[in-house]
């Protein structure tokens, strides 16, 4: 008789939450993730952003400026639960980390100032989290600032990110040094203007409502859990994280509504890499999420996709209070660190890739620049350096150009420029400087066209590709219409990443997006000596005498925008955004100030912002976010 050892079901996993702390640049969210660690007993003393002393922020280029860089991890203890937290930037610049976080979370918490209130950041991070149905808190910070504004920004946040926002707590006092803040239940009965807020949402909620029937504390924390979970409710809490007022309420908040990891450990594997540091004293570092299964210390891991098959040498696991430590094993629910792994990369999937999202990013770099040592003789140690970097961001999509002698390196604006030269200096002693930067432009076919390339010389290959337009933002489609036994199968396969890497230079030399390409015809013979690398050179030509017969529109970025200026400069920025090309609506006008939202080209905003800050007297304010390609004015 064979007995199994595993058990019947899955244990339970309540004790444990992977949360997520977003905001926009300055609305106070490492802040609130320091004070969180104290409040638990995680650190002994509260660090501050300003002094380079908090916990999250090791890095010295993120001390010096007071901002975070990367995505970074803690662990807590809350009433018997474990809090994972990871803590990302909060400047655009960082926004493809953010999105990195978002995908291997259960929960957030989304830090509002309420000062502020919702900026451009904090939408763009908002979408995101609904997009990929994550489970959300709002946090209101700054309450002590003076202007703050608590119920206007709570307003703003029904109006701008959901009607469906449930407020916990009460606020009186804010804008002064000691506001208090307290619970909207009092002798555990529910108010009928709370119960009123999830009465949408649930049929039990609205039932005692037009009933006027009590509820229970239990009741409605039973009801808003579910809602929260199912990302129908977002409750929003208030605070000071400076002074760690709320702080207590926000985590008793977090272990009440949001949601327990889902994963199975008995389950085969399934993690992902969600962020690479590279050329650390423990050599390279593989941050996962353990999604599903088990790994153990000396485990071999396939790249799901690929022909990657690495081991994992040594494991760390985030444990409250201490950090990442060593263990033998991490399983679901884990985040932790596996060493060893030298060509996995950000994004990758390790063992079963079924239902798990990649982690692609809906943004990119705008901007383009070439990038220089300061000793000329250190050429091939800059390469090296930026490499292990681009390891850690793939975005910078670095270019080396042997003949000409030059590195081009992709970044999102000019904070991440200095941080890259930051960290060159700080990890690697290079010192190097940058050209002036160039905005990235794309292209996309005029009209559809086709080609043929045919090749007899050492081998043999034959190809015929068709280009069309496809529909704005629609990216990279690939489709295959050529007879399976036409191109023997190993050879067409190859075909589409092949192509794919070609259109990276179209015709006016840049990337070519919102294109379908099609291969109609074909032809492979081992007769004559067919290989893989004869259809890697006739590809790309077929596709580039296509593009050539379709001619290419240049498409230029665009940003979302929104200014902020007293009501006296109303005409002089009405002007200047009429000649940025901007398209916007009628201000909104808001205790003495308007506010002008709309898009704008790129290249406006990234020649002329000094002039609506000459034009405001320098009271003005601009935030920006990426909106999109546009055709340009050629």
């Amino acid at each position: 008789m064979i007995i199994s050892m595993q058990p019947m079901t899955e244990p339970t996993r309540t004790e444990i939450r992977n949360i997520g702390i977003f905001a926009h640049v300055d609305a106070g969210k490492t802040t609130l993730t320091e004070r969180l660690l104290f409040a638990s007993g995680a650190i002994r003393s509260v660090g501050r952003v300003d002094d380079g002393t908090s916990q999250t922020d090791s890095m010295q280029v993120e001390r010096e400026r007071g901002i975070s860089v990367r995505a970074s991890s803690a662990a807590l203890y809350w009433k018997g639960v474990e809090v994972r937290i990871v803590d990302t930037p909060g400047h655009a610049d960082f926004y493809p980390e953010v999105e990195r976080a978002i995908r291997v979370l259960d929960g957030a918490v989304l830090v509002v100032s309420a000062v502020e209130g919702v900026q451009l950041q904090t939408l763009t991070i908002w979408n995101a989290l609904q997009q990929l149905q994550v489970p959300t808190l709002l946090f209101m910070n700054k309450l002590d600032r003076l202007g703050a504004r608590p119920e206007e920004v709570t307003a703003e946040i029904r109006s701008m990110l959901s009607h469906a926002v449930v407020s916990l707590q009460k606020v009186t006092g804010a804008g002064k040094k000691s506001p208090k803040i307290v619970s909207v239940i009092t002798g555990g009965q529910v108010p009928r203007d709370t119960v009123e807020a999830l009465a949408d949402f649930d049929d039990a909620m609205l039932a005692k409502f037009l009933a006027e029937a009590d509820v229970t504390q239990m009741d409605f924390e039973t009801v808003l859990r579910r809602l929260v979970q199912d990302c129908e409710v977002f409750p929003i809490l208030y605070g000071v994280a400076m002074e760690g007022l709320g702080i207590d309420s926000l985590l008793d908040a977090i272990c009440s509504y949001l949601p327990f990891p889902a994963g199975e450990r008995y389950r085969d594997l399934s993690a992902i890499v969600f962020k690479i540091e590279g050329a650390t004293d423990s050599g390279r570092l593989s941050y996962v999420r353990i999604l599903n299964g088990t790994v153990e210390q000396r485990d071999r891991l396939n790249v799901a996709g690929s022909e990657i098959d690495e081991k994992a040498t040594r494991i760390l696991k985030l444990t409250p209070g201490r950090g990442y430590e060593a263990a033998q094993k991490l399983e679901a629910g884990d985040i932790g660190i596996l060493c060893g792994l030298k060509e996995t990369y950000v994004g990758a999937v390790l063992g079963d890739a079924e239902g798990v999202a990649a982690l692609s990013s809906t943004v990119e770099p705008l901007l383009t620049a070439r990038i220089f040592p300061e000793d000329q003789a250190r050429w091939n140690d800059l390469i090296e350096a930026l490499h292990v970097l681009e390891d850690e961001e793939p975005l910078l999509n670095v270019e080396w150009l042997e003949e000409q002698r030059e590195i081009n390196v992709a970044f999102f604006g000019e904070v991440q420029m200095e941080i890259i030269l930051g960290l060159l200096d700080e990890r690697f002693s290079l010192r190097a400087k940058f050209s002036r930067p160039r905005i990235i432009y794309k292209e996309t076919p005029k009209m559809g066209a086709s080609a043929r390339v045919e090749l007899r010389t050492h081998g043999f290959a034959d190809i015929e590709l068709k280009v069309e337009p496809g529909e704005p933002g629609s990216g990279y489609l690939y489709e295959q219409e050529v007879r399976a036994d036409k191109i023997y199968y190993k050879f067409i396969k190859q075909i589409p990443a092949v192509i794919d890497e070609a259109r990276r230079k179209g015709p006016r030399g840049w990337e070519v997006t919102d294109l379908k390409v099609t291969l109609v015809d074909g032809l492979s013979r081992y007769d004559m000596g067919t290989t893989h690398a004869d259809f890697k050179i006739v590809a790309p030509q077929a596709l580039a005498l296509a593009l050539d017969d379709a001619g290419t529109y240049l498409l230029e970025p665009v940003m979302a925008f929104e200014v902020r200026v007293p009501e006296q400069f109303r005409a002089a920025i009405y002007r200047d955004l009429v000649k940025m090309r901007a398209n916007f609506q009628d201000p909104t006008p808001v205790g003495g100030y308007l506010t002008f939202v709309g898009t704008v080209p790129f290249v406006e905003i990234f020649d002329k912002t000094a002039a609506l800050y000459t034009s405001s007297q320098g009271q003005g304010t601009i935030k920006t976010s990426f909106e999109g390609y546009q055709r340009a004015l050629d």
